[in-house]
């Protein structure tokens, strides 16, 4: 009683100070109403993160457009000033006096009524009302997510357009592409540059498509009036080095590295694999949707092909930590950054920022988020997978289910006597300091265990060994006798096992035909979230056809991987066009090449990069024959010695109109390949693609010459000039034994010159 009567005291003091807001907020109201579209970009960021996904995931369904208990509304800033029937929501400035801070403290009111929320949630609520709750002018929250028709119109997400290339008085243009890019110079009464000579071009497509410098016979033939700089450009296609090359910019945009990260940074000595079979690929110019498909999914699409096996590796480059105890918390980090890198690579989507509330500025929902994310959620990386088609993975299952039949009762038996002291004294990380509710997991049989709970449990098992050829000193003499009748009984029904089938290493599958259920954590109603594409462009869950029973599988991924390597989808194709263009001009048609959003750069030819998305798809999603419609344009093979004069200053000062090349520097690999060259030591497996990459450890030359850490996705390199580059070429050990090699090779060929000249 004592307590209530304190408690009404309080209530009704803070009531009679109240009064005073009341009479206040009227006058308060317009200022702060009026403020809000003074909002700084910190001030933004502060609504969008602390209080947007709060309000809408825990107060909008009882405080929203349809209900408003206590008559309290949250939608907008002068809804939350007018309060509800116990007075203002929020005082700004003064969080001690703001009704929702109290509330969500359970200090009186409590809200939201179900749970209290975590710590940081409020935390971030008093920053906004001490800041002043700055709120964004016009923007009113909704408990259902809104796309507005302003999204829908974004370039990016309309169908390809139908452009044919424009009709050009000139005689300038060797293809289509030039008949894009001339007429939007000639709007700004721009003329193109001189061609550039036939020696300059010689060496720059033989470093754009090999990424080596030109031989001596391509040297030569670039010297003479017969040369002929298509049937160059085919021949360098046509070569291995064209896949050593090409493989580079993709190994970049999905992160690939021979060694785990984090300090440990332990070696992936199979990594190596998905590198060669990306060289494979591009060389063989595998048509680009079936690219996409053998990665995402080629364990559910092509299960005979070992390639297309070797290919899920991409779901496999993830950083790692080796001894986090918080198995749970890193598996769903990896899932998160498969999701990312996903839609960067392939999508040009920067869905990262969807992962907490909606997309600030971007189309793209909270939801959607967890809607891709659940096309990974049956992911299993494993240290093997089989390489057979279905029709032998079922007649293998069939075969192993007789010898697990047969052998059963002995293996629980032995399971008894040898497991629970294996555990006691596992090595490496051992087995006690994880949670009990991990433990649990892992001493659950491999065949009881749900699908979650073997994902956590298979990920704690990386990190310990269990001693099963010490058992002896850990056993009784009865259990070691029994242990040795029960491995004669097993050994006596060996016959009845298959064949082992031929498998890859270090790739990924499913857990099984089920997946664990994906959840948005701020979803109050914890309704599972099924596998769907961005909302905008489709809002319906995906259709999942449920692969062969031999698989094991979901099907969820081949869904994911239909969807983005459809002619229709009209992400899939311009991304991919444009990254192309990038590596050839330096620059994309659309800048930001792993960001199509509202952050990111509109294309500078949208015409153009139409054309060339539907011609790619037409062309069977070629990624050579794209090339080489690049790389024949007038456009491409423009001098880059062109001065800048005064109108093109004014006009187009960046060159985004293509009125000369652009020159660029030598990447890293280059660098390294083209000494290698000079010197006379190179040789296919000593290029610099088939260096290991180690995350903590770089090569150092790579690194000085911008190569990424390989972390996260990187879709552009940084182009930087600094000393330490000068430095490691002009004093580094390796670059001196270069040195020495090239002058020893000229110093040779000079002396065999002049001895044949002396005959």
């Amino acid at each position: 009683m004592q307590h209530w009567r304190h408690h009404r005291t309080k209530l009704l003091l803070r009531s009679t100070s109240r009064l005073a807001f009341l009479l206040l907020a009227a006058t308060i109201h317009c200022h702060w109403v009026a403020a809000a579209d003074r909002l700084s970009r910190r001030e933004i960021d502060l609504f969008e993160n602390e209080v947007r996904p709060t309000l809408v995931a825990h107060c909008i369904k009882c405080h929203g457009a349809k209900k408003q208990e206590g008559g309290l509304k949250l939608t907008s800033l002068a809804d939350v000033l007018r309060g509800g029937d116990s007075g203002p929501a929020v005082v700004p400035g003064n969080p001690e006096e703001s009704l929702i801070i109290e509330a969500m403290r359970y200090e009186g009111l409590e809200m939201p009524p179900d749970s209290q929320l975590h710590g940081d949630k409020v935390v971030g609520l008093v920053r906004w009302v001490s800041a002043g709750a700055p709120w964004p002018e016009d923007v009113v929250l909704s408990e259902t997510p809104f796309i507005t028709d302003d999204d829908r119109q974004w370039w990016c997400y309309q169908p390809l357009a139908v452009a044919a290339p424009p009709v050009v008085e000139s005689v300038w243009p060797n293809n289509e592409i030039d008949s894009f890019v001339f007429k939007q110079m000639a709007k700004h009464r721009i003329e193109p540059a001189s061609r550039a000579t036939n020696s300059e071009l010689a060496r720059r497509v033989s470093f754009a498509i090999t990424g080596l410098p030109p031989g001596n016979e391509t040297i030569s033939a670039a010297q003479s009036e017969s040369f002929n700089f298509d049937a160059l450009v085919e021949r360098l296609l046509q070569s291995e080095a064209y896949g050593e090359n090409q493989a580079r910019f993709w190994l970049d945009l999905v992160r690939y590295a021979d060694s785990d990260g984090y300090r440990a940074d332990h070696a992936r000595p199979d990594a190596f694999e998905y590198r060669d079979y990306v060289i494979r690929s591009f060389n063989a110019d595998m048509p680009y949707h079936r690219f996409i498909r053998q990665q995402l999914a080629g364990d559910e699409v092509e299960p005979g092909n070992r390639d297309a096996i070797i290919a899920t590796m991409y779901l496999r480059h993830w950083i790692y930590e080796h001894n986090q105890r918080d198995v749970e918390t890193q598996w769903h980090e990896i899932l998160s950054d498969i999701t990312e890198t996903t839609a960067d690579v392939f999508l040009a989507q920067g869905i990262k920022c969807a992962r907490c509330h909606d997309h600030k500025f971007d189309p793209l929902l909270q939801n959607d988020y967890f809607r891709l994310k659940a096309f990974f959620a049956a992911l299993n990386p494993v240290a093997e997978h089989p390489v057979a088609d279905v029709e032998t993975r079922a007649e293998y299952d069939r075969q192993l289910r007789k010898w697990e039949n047969a052998t059963e009762e002995i293996r629980g038996r032995l399971r008894e006597i040898e497991y629970p002291v294996a555990l006691e004294h596992a090595t490496r990380e051992g087995f006690d300091k994880f949670i009990p509710e991990i433990q649990e997991m892992i001493r659950t049989p491999r065949r009881e265990r749900e699908p979650y709970q073997q994902q956590i449990a298979s990920m704690a098992e990386r990190q310990f060994d269990l001693p099963y050829d010490k058992l002896d000193e850990w056993l009784n003499e009865d259990q070691i006798q029994a242990r040795k009748r029960l491995k004669q009984e097993l050994k006596s029904l060996e016959y009845l096992k298959p064949k082992q089938l031929q498998t890859v290493k270090f790739v990924a599958t499913d857990v099984g035909p089920d997946a664990p259920p994906v959840f948005n954590p701020d979803d109050s109603d914890r309704q599972a979230i099924q596998p769907g594409f961005i909302t905008l462009l489709d809002s319906s869950d995906a259709t999942i056809e449920p692969p062969a029973d031999a698989l094991k599988t979901t099907g969820r991924r081949t869904a994911l991987a239909n969807w983005i390597a459809s002619p229709d989808n009209p992400l899939t194709a311009r991304v991919i066009v444009n990254r192309v263009w990038q590596q050839h001009f330096g620059r994309g048609l659309v800048e930001t090449s792993s960001d199509f959003g509202r952050l990111g750069r509109p294309p500078s030819h949208p015409l153009l990069l139409d054309y060339l998305a539907s011609r790619f798809v037409r062309d069977g999603w070629s990624l050579k024959k794209l090339h080489r419609l690049i790389l024949t344009s007038a456009t491409y093979q423009q001098s880059a010695r062109r001065p800048i004069g005064r109108n093109i200053a004014q006009v187009d000062p960046d060159n985004t109109l293509l009125w000369r090349m652009n020159p660029r520097r030598l990447s890293g690999e280059e660098i390294t390949d083209a000494l290698m060259t000079a010197s006379g030591e190179l040789t296919g497996s000593r290029r610099a693609i088939y260096r290991p990459v180690r995350r903590n450890q770089p090569d150092e030359l790579l690194k000085a010459f911008d190569a990424p850490d390989r972390i996260r996705s990187s879709g552009k390199r940084h182009r930087t000039t600094s000393s330490t580059q000068s430095l490691l070429l002009s004093n580094s050990d390796w670059a001196h034994r270069r040195a020495e090699l090239i002058a020893d090779r000229i110093g040779g060929s000079q002396n065999a010159e002049n001895s044949s000249l002396v005959r």
